[in-house]
This record gives structure tokens, sequence and C-alpha cells, in this order.
């Protein structure tokens, strides 16, 4: 059952905001769906078809030029599952699969650590272009990173003993890892990432339910699952899994000429094969191809505005992961470092403002909607799935439809100042 949504001014938000954590947490919208792991298969999946020109990414790719998919491996059998996808013949002997792989558009790139004993369990560092190690591992992921400028990126690293293929959703910036095999045992730098505070949330942007989703249904003899509200294990696996999603951070802009779409990190039982590990990255990386094709294909989300210093020292940060498209209807946006279990209200209008709300900026102007209104989890985020094709997102004078342009932002509680603040502003102009 759906509710009607109440156009909002910003007189009346602000009335609204100030009315305490009791009633924002009971005007929930259900046209909003939260994430959670998939209950059964999604529609398939639809190439979308040549990119839009709008960005200097979707020229590059029309005029021919192909981007790259960096994919990188660890400790086994994740190096082995991707040898083939490596574009060195002394690593690759058999020959390098992912020039334009599948007449897709995109080469794929793969980097892995070798060891001398290949089903080892106990590694150590290895050697080659990638070592698993705090000091080289930096160097080694700018130096491959900043060479390929890569569209999409995904990490691999072995996780528990068996069979799982486990996409993790949550990557922090920690002051303090698990100590490595070779003195010095923790990074150079600490927090690594000196743009946010120590602890704070990166979140994955890979499209983890359709991964999910795709890699159970080609039964490929792995356990695919999502981890949403626990995190990489501190060591290795999410240092590099922390690299690869702060690289995409850094290049989020799709009006950059090296925009990354996408990027996250799957952890790899320990009991699967090369066989099976081999299969299930390809049947990933199909998935997360259809993903950047969507949205490629439509026009880019604009950032605009900031979201300003809360209580945890940086400010909270909303994003859309998947393509604004009304058929495709997967669209979702994650509020990142807000103050845990904070209550949240999300919002879009027509236009853009600048006004001010408690200690943040109001970045979104006209008459007000409402989304949702619900608290953070435990590790400060959200995440939301918008119905595009439910009846309260579909008519009147606050649809979404084809061609139409909104504006985007999410306001919170916090403990300090005013009691309250906001994330940056997002614009969306929604495609078929």
């Amino acid at each position: 059952m759906h509710m009607n949504r109440t156009p909002l001014s910003a007189v009346s938000l602000l009335a609204l905001a100030l009315t305490g954590q009791t009633a924002l947490a009971q005007r929930q919208a259900p046209s909003v769906r939260e994430i959670g792991p998939s209950a059964s298969p999604q529609p398939s999946v639809r190439r979308a078809g040549a990119p839009s020109d709008a960005t200097p990414r979707g020229r590059a790719m029309a005029a021919g030029q192909r981007p790259v998919v960096l994919l990188t491996g660890y400790w086994p059998p994740t190096n082995e599952m991707l040898r083939r996808f490596s574009p060195k013949p002394s690593l690759n002997p058999q020959g390098w699969i992912g020039s334009d792989w599948h007449g897709r558009g995109y080469d794929v790139m793969a980097f892995f650590p070798e060891f001398p004993n290949p089903n080892c369990g106990t590694c150590g560092t290895g050697f080659g272009d990638l070592t698993v190690d705090y000091q080289d591992t930096v160097p080694d992921f700018a130096r491959i990173s900043e060479l390929l400028r890569p569209i999409a990126v995904i990490t691999f690293s072995r996780g528990f003993p068996g069979t799982s293929w486990e996409v993790e959703m949550n990557q922090f910036n920690r002051s303090s890892w698990i100590d490595d095999y070779v003195v010095p045992r923790q990074p150079d730098t600490l927090p690594p990432d000196g743009s946010l505070p120590a602890g704070a949330l990166r979140l994955s942007s890979l499209p983890a339910n359709r991964i999910i989703d795709a890699v159970e249904a080609a039964n490929v003899g792995v356990d695919p699952r999502i981890c949403w509200a626990g995190d990489g294990g501190g060591f290795l696996s999410e240092f590099v899994a922390y690299l690869g999603v702060w690289y995409q951070a850094r290049n989020a802009d799709p009006l950059s000429p090296d925009w990354c779409v996408s990027a996250g990190h799957v952890h790899v039982g320990g009991a699967v094969s090369w066989t099976q590990g081999a299969a299930a990255a390809e049947v990933t990386l199909e998935t997360v191809l259809d993903h950047v094709d969507e949205v490629l294909a439509c026009p880019p989300v604009i950032q605009y505005c900031e979201g300003l210093t809360n209580s945890l020292g940086a400010g909270a940060d909303l994003s859309v992961v998947g393509a604004p498209s009304i058929s495709g209807n997967e669209m979702r946006l994650h509020v990142q470092r807000l103050p845990l279990s904070a209550a949240t209200l999300t919002f879009y209008g027509p236009d853009r403002g600048m006004g001010t709300i408690g200690d943040g900026l109001l970045c979104v102007g006209g008459s007000l909607t409402r989304l949702v209104a619900i608290n953070a989890n435990s590790r400060g985020a959200r995440r939301i799935l918008l119905d595009l094709t439910a009846p309260t997102l579909g008519s009147g004078t606050t649809a979404v439809t084809v061609g139409s342009t909104w504006r985007f932002q999410t306001w919170y509680r916090d403990s300090i100042g005013a009691g309250s603040n906001t994330t940056n502003a997002i614009e969306i102009t929604f495609c078929p």
C-alpha cells in the first residue's frame, strides 16, 4: 500500500525538522524501500546502448577509446582466478582475454601477487606488481590506477575458509590495522586517507544486489552474499578495498575525464576453486559492466553544494549508485558519514536553492517533497532504493518522469551546534 506524499515548503521542512526525532521516525514513505539482501532474482539486465556524449568519458567511448576495468587479486584463489585477465605474457602465457572483453567496449586488466606455492595457506607478502604489504600496496595501487584511470574497480581477496562470494559494503579509514608480515607492520600514514577523519566510512558503489543474484543464478559452486553491517576485517583485505573505493570517490565527478563509476571489494572463500572463482569473477564483471553501461547512457548525476562539518568531523555525503533510469528502476541513494543511528529525512524539489537549516545548508528549492524519514544504521549510513514506478513517485506536480530534473538532499539530527545538519545535494535528470 502506497501513501500520498506531502509537498513541503522550506519553512514547513524546517518546522518538521524541529519537531523531534520521534516524529521524524513516524514519517516513512512506503514508496521508498530499504535495501537488503535480495529475496528473489532481479529483472534481467539490459544493455543500455551507446554512452551519452554528455561527459568526457562518454565522448571518448563514442570515439572508440576503450576504458579500462581494473581487477586486483591478493591471496589464492583470487590471483589464479584472475590470471587470464593479466596483460603480461610472463604471468599469462595462455594469452590476455581482457581486450575488448566479450565485445563490450572495455579492456579488463588484472594485477595480483605471485607466490612460490600458488595454493598457499599462509602466503606472506608475495612478489610482483602487487604485494601483500601496507607500504608496498599504497604505491603499487596508486601506480596501477593512475596509469589505467579505470572506469570501474573490483578488488578481490581471500575471506572465510568456505565457498563464500561476499560483497563488502563498508570500508573504514582506520587509524590502526592488524599488523602485516614485514616491519614496519602498520601503514606509513594513519589513517591512510587524510581527507576524512579516522574511522570514517566509505561505501561500496558496486551493484551488490545484482551481483549476488547473477552469481547465484549462474550456479558456479560459490555461496554469494552481501556484508551489509560488518567490515572487511581490518587487515590488508580491507586496506586494499579502501584504496579502491577511495580512488572511485576521488574520481566520482561525471564531468571529469577520469570518471570512475563504480568500485568495491569481494571476499572470496578459501575453498573456492580456481575454476569456480574464474566463473564467478566473470559473472561479477558482466554485472558491473551492465551497471556502468546504464549509468553512462543516462545524463550525469551532478553533485553540488556541500555537507558541512558534523560531530564526526566530516560532512555527511549523499550519492547515487546505479542509473537514474525509469525502466531500469534500480537506482539507490547512499547516505554515509552520518552520526550513528541519527534520524534522517530525505527530500527533493525542482530547483537549486541556497539557505540554511540547523548547522547545514538547504540547497534544494521550490516545493519540497519528503521521501523517507528513518534512522541511520549503527555504521552511520543509509541505503535507499527508490521505486520510480510507484504511483506516489509518478503522478502529479512532483512526478519523477523521463526527462524531469529533480534535486535531492538529506537532513539529519546531530549532537552538536543547532542539533541538525544536511548532506550535499545532488541533481538528477531521469532517463527512459
